[in-house]
């Protein structure tokens, strides 16, 4: 035996389930849909991708560095890897940083 009514919460010919016609789906009925405020969608970069993007190019300038420049018998290759990381680690961020300043600026026309 069934407790389904027939006809009861199936969707007429025109209407979606959940719906009556001039309603929508959460609205009382009797009550007329609010209007939408216009709304300016901000699209601003993410400042820590672009810091750490500068970071690890630098990093990997670094890097590079050490390989192709000539080892001296007063450094070791791994302290001259760790001094141009740090140093130029650090300025790659501010650079990223600000390019990522220079992306949000709004374009004059």
């Amino acid at each position: 035996m069934s407790n389904d009514v027939a006809g009861a919460g199936a969707a007429t010919d025109g209407e979606q389930v959940g719906e009556r016609a001039g309603e929508r789906a959460g609205e009382p009925a009797g009550q007329p849909a609010l209007p939408t405020p216009d709304l300016r969608l901000r699209r601003a970069p993410r400042y820590r991708a672009f810091v750490i993007t500068g970071a690890a190019l630098a990093v990997l300038v670094a890097a590079v560095s050490t390989v192709v420049l000539p080892v001296t018998g007063k450094y070791s290759a791994g302290s001259v890897f760790g001094y141009l990381a740090i140093s130029l680690g650090l300025f790659g961020g501010l650079l990223g940083a600000a390019v990522a300043v220079l992306v949000e600026r709004p374009r004059r026309r």
